[in-house]
């Protein structure tokens, strides 16, 4: 029974220890992405990119109104196999239109993706970099709602160290 208390009385003084020892650092995500250069060359190209395809989208649909259009003014001359053959090329325009648009909304998705998850390994790294620099015990982003107060005497906001380690790799 005595080793059991003495054991307790152990693990709660070095518990106390090391809790008086131990360094939590916490950031900002949304700060160093406003910041990250790079990050902000990957949104503009994202961007550039998005209205490259909003520009075809727009002559590909220009492009069937206009054959819509004459379809519909030609029709009652027209005989009834061309008429149907071009109402199957209107379909397949069509088809091929939406098909476009849904294929670019999947690439730009792809593009930010890519773009978004290159800057976060960046980040990832430059954060254990900090921490490691640092000697910190936990990091965390306080940006998410799981942690809403983070009590300024026993943590440290690491986001400037962050963002100083990315812009001096």
């Amino acid at each position: 029974m005595k080793k059991i208390i003495l054991m307790a009385i152990c693990f709660a003084c070095c518990s106390t220890i090391m809790a008086q020892q131990a360094k939590i650092g916490f950031f900002s995500m949304q700060d160093l992405l406003n910041t990250d250069v790079k990050y902000q060359e990957a949104i503009a190209n994202a961007q550039v990119l998005k209205q490259q395809y909003a520009n075809e989208q727009k002559i590909a649909e220009q492009d069937f109104k206009e054959k819509y259009e004459l379809f519909l003014e030609q029709q009652g001359n027209l005989a009834k196999s061309i008429r149907a053959k071009r109402q199957s090329d209107l379909q397949s325009l069509l088809e091929r239109t939406e098909n476009f648009r849904k294929e670019t909304q999947q690439l730009i998705k792809k593009s930010e993706e890519e773009a978004l998850s290159a800057v976060k390994i960046r980040i990832s790294e430059a954060i254990q970099k900090v921490a490691e620099q640092g000697d910190y015990l936990l990091i965390i982003n306080s940006d998410s709602e799981t942690c809403p107060y983070i009590n300024p005497n026993y943590s440290e906001d690491i986001t400037e160290k962050i963002s100083s380690v990315l812009s001096n790799p």
